[in-house]
């Protein structure tokens, strides 16, 4: 018989552990698309630590910025499945935790690029006068990151974090972000940006930041999936055609003298999606971004959400091979574009994967 066990480790901020080896329920999202993986977690309304305060007084256990790391498997088994820091402690029982990702870091300090330039002139009555100005000149995708990760002052609080610019095309790294600015933002808040305006996804694996195109998520692993044996939800997920889907995508650059730059991709005829992306006025790169849209929609397969068991355990941009007995013919393997991993006294251990385009 399957028995899952869990752990949360909490270190403080002077280093010291304390690990809980039972939990009500905990709940963990992750997406290249949601920009920060969350971890929210409810611990037993009996729960006691030696006489230890939770969450008031000098020394509790649970504090905002603590780091938290949680671990799941059926025994022996254990894998880390989240890593980050509290970003919230309910000062209610039971204890209700709120956690984020390595993404928390982001969000401490604020840069601002380009940055002001000070020059100093006389005056007709020779007095030294200040001006600011800022200098702007077009930049790529790696100069941005560089200077946000080379932020001398914020070294310590990034210790250990680095960053990839992943795609299959080198050109990714000098994907020309324009007159790129960014006043006295978060890093977070600019890699919002990256996403809205030029369609880029920023996302954590452990202490490495991603940043690239939907497509191009990190696969680390594949795993397979028997229908009849794993699948708790079979009868919800939706099978379609792909000459049953209609979709046309158009990729619009928006420059900053307003005029647009276009590209199309899918079907003449199809149900019109529209994407804008701010100073993009390469053809060929707009036309890609269109292309990885339709592809995302356009397939024969499966669709929706895929519920399992806690193991094999996948993570979002991992490949999902999802086999059947009875029905040989829907065999195929997929891109997961989302998954969810719930584990409490009522629900077991069970993971969730939103399904994307079918890669084989």
């Amino acid at each position: 018989m399957l028995r899952p066990k869990c752990y949360i480790t909490i270190t403080n901020s002077e280093g010291v552990s304390t690990t809980f080896n039972f939990v009500n329920r905990f709940e963990i999202n992750k997406s290249f698309e949601y920009l920060t993986a969350n971890a929210n977690i409810t611990l037993p309304r009996k729960l006691s630590q030696e006489g230890l305060p939770l969450f008031a007084g000098t020394n509790p256990i649970f504090k905002r910025k603590d780091k938290i790391k949680i671990e799941a498997g059926y025994f022996p088994n254990r894998e880390t499945l989240f890593e980050g820091f509290i970003s919230y402690v309910s000062a209610n029982i039971p204890v209700h935790l709120e956690c984020e990702d390595y993404m928390f870091l982001m969000k401490q300090y604020k840069v601002t690029y380009p940055k002001t330039v000070v020059t100093r002139t006389l005056s007709k009555k020779g007095k030294p006068l200040k001006y600011k100005k800022i200098v702007s000149e077009n930049i790529t995708l790696q100069q941005l990151m560089d200077y946000i990760f080379e932020e001398g002052e914020y070294n310590d609080l990034l210790d250990g974090i680095t960053y990839e610019i992943f795609g299959d095309d080198p050109k990714v790294k000098n994907f020309p972000l324009g007159q790129f600015r960014a006043s006295n933002a978060t890093p977070a808040q600019i890699f919002d940006k990256l996403r809205d305006d030029y369609g880029l996804f920023t996302y954590f694996v452990d202490k490495v930041l991603y940043v690239g195109f939907a497509n191009n998520a990190f696969s680390t692993k594949e795993a397979e999936f028997k229908m009849e044996e794993v699948c708790i939800n079979s009868n919800d997920l939706d099978y379609q055609m792909a000459e049953d889907v209609s979709i046309r995508v158009k990729c619009v650059g928006m420059m900053p003298d307003n005029t647009k730059v276009e590209a199309e991709a899918g079907d003449t005829d199809g149900e019109q999606r529209t994407y804008h992306f701010y100073n993009v006025s390469d053809v060929t790169e707009l036309k890609r971004m269109a292309e990885e849209r339709v592809k995302n929609h356009k397939y024969t397969g499966f669709k929706g959400w895929f519920e399992t068991f806690g193991e094999p355990h996948l993570e979002h941009g991992d490949r999902a091979k999802i086999t059947s007995t009875k029905l040989p013919e829907r065999n195929g393997t997929y891109l997961i574009k989302s998954n969810k991993i719930v584990f409490g006294v009522e629900d077991g251990y069970r993971q969730y994967f939103d399904l994307g385009y079918k890669l084989i």
